[in-house]
């Protein structure tokens, strides 16, 4: 027999799944956005890649993966378009964590946390050219960069204790 409190959950996901199928994603967003710093680099992001703060890389809860969303700072009056590859922010109250690169180009970076409005770009927009020009800007402007990433994240090693002798 199934408890009442897992039967209202049930019918409240299944209610939710069919109010986002009618209404799809809210594709206007404006809310606080935070950075990914750089001590990240090398971490498995949700989509698989390795994180790299020199590529324009964005993490959103809820838009697809490999979608794309221009984010525009009303601060600087300056916008940029990143591709969406992870999930978060898991930060009260911020809608999108963007990678360093794209921090720095819309002068987010002396801000640290600030109001930003974001818009995901349908495929309607996005033609091959685009597309290609996003991914050469990405790849040129990591390799402007002479390290070459490394996993950051290191496993400490366990110290053996020893045991003290009880006379």
């Amino acid at each position: 027999m199934i408890s009442p409190i897992l039967k209202i959950s049930i019918l409240l996901f299944v209610i939710q799944l069919q109010i986002f199928e009618v209404s799809g994603f809210v594709k206007r967003q404006t809310g606080n956005a935070t950075y990914y710093n750089s001590r990240f680099w090398g971490v498995k992001t949700t989509s698989g890649e390795k994180y790299n703060p020199y590529l324009f890389t964005a993490a959103h809860r809820y838009f697809p993966l490999g979608s794309w969303v221009e984010v525009s700072f009303p601060k600087t009056n300056k916008s940029t378009i990143v591709r969406i590859n992870d999930r978060g922010p898991y930060r009260r109250g911020a809608i999108i964590d963007i990678s360093m690169a794209a921090a720095k180009e819309i002068g987010l970076v002396s801000f640290g946390v600030s109001n930003v409005s974001i818009r995901l770009i349908p495929e309607k927009e996005i033609t091959d050219s685009l597309r290609n020009a996003w991914v050469n800007r990405d790849s040129t402007n990591s390799s402007l960069h002479p390290f070459i990433a490394k996993k950051v994240f290191k496993k400490k090693k366990k110290r053996a204790r020893k045991k003290s002798k009880a006379k």
